[in-house]
């Protein structure tokens, strides 16, 4: 989930700096990171949340 964090968010801070300066080609490669990040955070928590382990409580 850390590096699909890091990934989106290296994306967004390259892909827009780059929008505004002008260098159009780069910042289309970073902003399509971005959508990629999103999903590697997305299966990080799924598998996180599907292999935990669940306790019952016994009484």
């Amino acid at each position: 989930m850390v590096v699909g964090a890091l990934l989106t968010l290296a994306g967004m801070i390259v892909g827009f700096d780059a929008l505004f300066y002008g260098t159009d080609e780069i910042a289309k490669y970073f902003l399509s990171l971005v959508p990629l990040g999103v999903l590697v955070v997305f299966t990080g928590l799924v598998t996180v949340v599907l292999t935990e382990q669940r306790h019952k409580k016994r009484q």
